[in-house]
């Protein structure tokens, strides 16, 4: 598969803080468009504080970071959301609207994201949900819900806007192995398609099954394994 030139996600000579505290020195590295990446480390050892930087959740203090075409280290915050829409994050915890229908939860984003056409709107939906495999969901709460059949919707959701890159921060961390890997293959489905994902995980069972290039955070720094 061909990569184009330009990666989705570059950082060089990044420091990553979480609060005052510097979690991550001197971070470089490039995610190329359509590349699957993941990410490990233990516990506290900065992937999360690594990733809300890349959606400026966390502000990158030192050294320079471009994704989706966004320059982290000027980006105004009134640009934050439109680098968002090119790029899908996928929590652990599923961050639905728990009143709404998946229809609904969907159609929130899409809205709120400038698209006003009913149509569009329905058509895009259901496309997303066809994507991850819930296309007769529509209807639905998500307590009518599984765990795995929720992370669907979140990936759906993810999706909605055509990210470039996917980020997902323990996405299978709440799931039992078999929907984990079931959500994994979602994932693939997705990255076969073009999308780039960065995926923090600690299941090195993935690492096995879904071979792809990983990258490290050990001793305050990012490495290639």
């Amino acid at each position: 598969m061909e990569f184009s030139t330009e990666p989705v996600v570059t950082l060089e000579r990044a420091d990553i803080y979480q609060g005052q505290k510097l979690v991550l020195a001197d971070v470089h590295f490039e995610v190329n468009k359509g590349e699957f990446v993941f990410l490990i480390g233990r516990t506290g050892s900065g992937k999360s504080s690594l990733l809300k930087t890349l959606y400026a959740d966390l502000w990158l203090q030192t050294g320079s970071a471009k994704v989706a075409g966004y320059e982290l280290h000027k980006i105004k915050r009134s640009d934050v959301p439109y680098l968002r829409r090119k790029i899908g994050i996928v929590f652990q915890d599923f961050q639905l609207l728990t009143d709404r229908s998946v229809e609904d939860n969907l159609t929130f984003v899409l809205r709120a994201t400038g698209w006003k056409n009913s149509a569009d709107i329905k058509k895009r939906i259901s496309e997303v949900l066809m994507q991850v495999g819930l296309g007769t969901s529509q209807k639905k709460l998500p307590h009518q819900l599984s765990g795995g059949e929720q992370q669907r919707v979140v990936i759906a959701r993810a999706m909605l806007n055509e990210p470039n890159i996917l980020l997902a921060d323990e996405p299978t961390g709440n799931l039992d192995p078999e929907v984990g890997d079931q959500i994994m293959q979602v994932f693939q489905t997705i990255n076969n398609a073009g999308t780039a994902i960065l995926m923090a995980t600690h299941n090195y069972d993935f690492l096995k099954n879904f071979p792809a290039r990983i990258l490290k955070c050990e001793n305050g720094e990012v490495k290639e394994a």
